[in-house]
């Protein structure tokens, strides 16, 4: 059953009409950054959070660091955010940031990637891996314990998540120790029967989400391995995942079939069911209480994963 606060903001917020089809990105932009000001909770309290960068191959790469009040060893987590390749930032992600390096807890470090259409597929990519090289060369300084690393991301920024580790496999490096996949972004097909059956009402649409793809993606095949995860035709040897969906959300088939798809490939696997969400709802923890309650179950699991124990 659909949350009673989601319903609310469905028929409030985000009750507005059908978007065109040649969407406003300035004003997609603007939604993004406005979003958490009007529905996100009074930001958590950290140890600190300072601004950083990674030297890129065309640019310098915007991070975040946020570390937490303990004096447990914490391990590295390198957060992408969503927003369709196109909308998010450092700022419209930082509540989320600052829930998940405190409930872990983990040093967190948020990435400023390039957005398209500006800068197409692989671009963000790019930078998300420039970021995961500078984070496991700057963990001890940055209070982690160097041992222990995490990607992590939410809708298109767990596609990135997920490609990293392809890409990492690869290349033959050391791979992270646990991918955090929350409601991710995996198949640029579109096919699967969740962009059907939440095709319209939900928020994010089944037509709003192929337009994200298509801006992205710009040409690269739909089946392209760190663009669509979930093509890859092998996914052993990954990092173990825990993997959060929303129930009412066109992309929940994505995060399901790649949690069946790993765990088919001897890569354990736990799934984090949100009942009654939707697409996004991570961010909205002021006007959505059950937010809160499913960052604690999702964090729970990374800690177990992070033991060992999936």
């Amino acid at each position: 059953m659909l949350d009673s606060h989601i319903r609310h903001l469905l028929d409030t917020v985000f009750n507005v009409p059908p978007g065109t089809a040649q969407p406003d990105i300035a004003a997609l932009r603007k939604a993004a950054e406005e979003a958490p000001k009007r529905l996100g909770g009074s930001p958590e309290t950290l140890a600190s959070v300072s601004n950083a960068s990674a030297a890129g191959v065309s640019c310098a790469i915007g991070l975040r660091v946020y570390r937490p009040e303990t004096t447990s060893a914490l391990p590295l987590l390198l957060y992408a955010h969503g927003g369709g390749w196109v909308t998010g930032s450092l700022d419209s992600h930082d509540r989320v940031c600052r829930m998940l390096a405190n409930r872990l807890p983990a040093v967190v470090v948020a990435v400023d990637y390039r957005c398209a259409p500006e800068h197409a597929y692989p671009a963000a990519l790019d930078d998300f891996e420039t970021a995961w090289h500078w984070a496991r060369m700057h963990a001890s300084k940055l209070g982690a314990d160097g041992v222990r690393f995490v990607v992590a991301g939410d809708s298109s920024g767990g596609n990135l998540a997920a490609a990293l580790t392809l890409r990492i496999r690869a290349r033959g490096a050391l791979l992270p120790d646990l991918q955090l996949l929350l409601y991710p972004a995996l198949d640029a097909r579109c096919s699967r029967a969740s962009y059907r059956e939440f095709a319209a009402g939900y928020n994010l649409t089944g037509p709003q989400m192929a337009w994200y793809w298509e801006t992205y993606r710009a040409g690269a095949a739909v089946d392209a391995t760190e663009l669509s995860p979930l093509a890859a035709a092998d996914l052993s040897g990954l990092p173990l995942a825990v993997i959060a969906v929303a129930e009412y959300d066109v992309l929940r088939d994505d995060g399901v079939d790649y949690a069946r798809a790993l765990t088919a490939a001897g890569v354990p696997v736990r799934v984090v069911h949100c009942d009654g969400m939707i697409h996004g709802f991570l961010r909205w923890d002021g006007a959505v209480p059950a937010a809160r309650t499913w960052i604690d179950a999702i964090a729970a699991a990374g800690r177990n994963a992070l033991a060992g124990h999936v």
